[in-house]
């Protein structure tokens, strides 16, 4: 072989000794634990049942505990009239106390912002803060002092404006929901305003009580255990739907790798490592490794953990049913060892064509050179 070919073959030669130089990345995993750049990466076998220790999330000192809010048993209450209020005063056999107005006389009297009422002969009584039963009380004891012996008063609410919750956000009828002296919870208030709004995000209801903030997720309330129905709502609260294109924006998981259609994967509520893959058509089956499918998650500031499904054992995809997934984590599968050689040959063969078409013609051509055009043509 003359010198040409003796090139050509090394440098062929030095092509294929790069076989580690193929064309995708590659995860290199450590056995256990190791840091790098002052991050802790804490490696977690999927398979054996290890999905990692719970995230430790700084308490935020405006996060309320939902369990604060609940009730083993709703409580029997008793309305305290306020400011807005329409109370009914009827005094039994004496129409002309009842209804001085006559026809005109509207069912009941408004209270007054600073929380007064005028009635005839009782004159200006402070109402705000009474039950109708003490208002009663109060009512007929002034009557008998003035006009009547034992006289038979009755006294109700017939319209309730003081006492109000806030709904906002993607419910049918936003607005203020009205108390009575029945207890509302949670599905009751949801209930006034006629239910979620089709673009709701039910698993992110937030109720604000003072300077707290609680999280109710409606979707997950039966998983979880949250008895929803025994959450107390009181007078000033707010209750926030959120629209659910507001919340997918940071709840999305990243797959990429061998699989059938790399991307984003949106979390609808709640997520699994399966339900991931499956999103993405699942694994390619001609260049993926199964044994080296990962979720790749900042679990804080300085760690990152590494969990490892092998899913050689079919068994294995029961536990990655099993893991839940968090937003903004990325799932990897590895190639296998024989799509990196098929990728690298497919990268080398056009190169080799070309080394083997040019040597060709150089052997012509110094063939041409020696022996003359006619005995090479022959």
């Amino acid at each position: 072989m003359n010198n040409i070919g003796f090139a050509l073959c090394g440098v062929a030669a030095a092509v294929l000794s790069g076989c580690f130089a193929a064309p995708q990345m590659r995860m290199e995993i450590p056995e256990d634990s190791t840091t790098f750049n002052g991050m802790t990466f804490k490696l977690h076998s999927i398979e054996k049942g290890d999905m990692g220790e719970p995230v430790q999330v700084a308490p935020n000192p405006s996060e309320g505990n939902l369990a604060d809010l609940m009730v083993d048993s709703l409580p029997d209450l008793e309305y305290r009239i306020g400011p807005l209020d329409m109370v009914q005063v009827v005094v039994w056999e004496h129409p002309e106390l009842t209804s001085p107005m006559g026809q005109y006389q509207p069912a009941g009297q408004k209270v007054t912002t600073d929380g007064k009422l005028f009635y005839p002969y009782a004159g200006e009584l402070q109402v705000a803060g009474l039950t109708a039963q003490e208002l009663r009380k109060e009512i007929t004891k002034r009557l008998s002092d003035k006009i009547l012996n034992d006289p038979q008063v009755d006294v109700r609410v017939t319209g309730y404006h003081s006492r109000k919750a806030l709904v906002s956000g993607a419910v049918n009828k936003p607005g203020y929901v009205r108390f009575d002296e029945n207890p509302m919870t949670v599905p009751d208030v949801i209930a006034e305003v006629g239910g979620f709004d089709e673009k709701a995000d039910p698993s992110f209801v937030q109720l604000r009580r003072g300077d707290k903030v609680y999280n109710i997720d409606y979707v997950r309330a039966f998983k979880d255990n949250i008895a929803i129905d025994r959450i107390l709502v009181k007078p000033g609260d707010q209750l926030f739907v959120p629209l659910k294109s507001e919340m997918e924006r940071d709840r999305k998981v990243y797959v990429l790798g061998e699989v059938n259609r790399s991307g984003i994967v949106r979390m609808d509520h709640y997520l699994t490592l399966a339900e991931a893959l499956a999103a993405s058509g699942g694994v390619n089956a001609l260049n993926a490794s199964p044994k080296d499918i990962y979720v790749i998650r900042n679990s804080g500031e300085k760690k990152i953990d590494i969990y490892q499904l092998n899913a050689k054992n079919a068994m294995a995809l029961a536990m990655a049913d099993r893991f839940e997934m968090n937003p903004r984590d990325i799932v990897y599968v590895d190639a296998s060892g024989i799509a990196t050689w098929n990728r690298l040959l497919n990268l080398i063969v056009p190169t080799m064509n070309a080394m083997y078409s040019t040597t060709q013609i150089l052997y012509e051509t110094q063939l041409i050179s020696k022996t003359g055009w006619k005995k090479s043509s022959r």
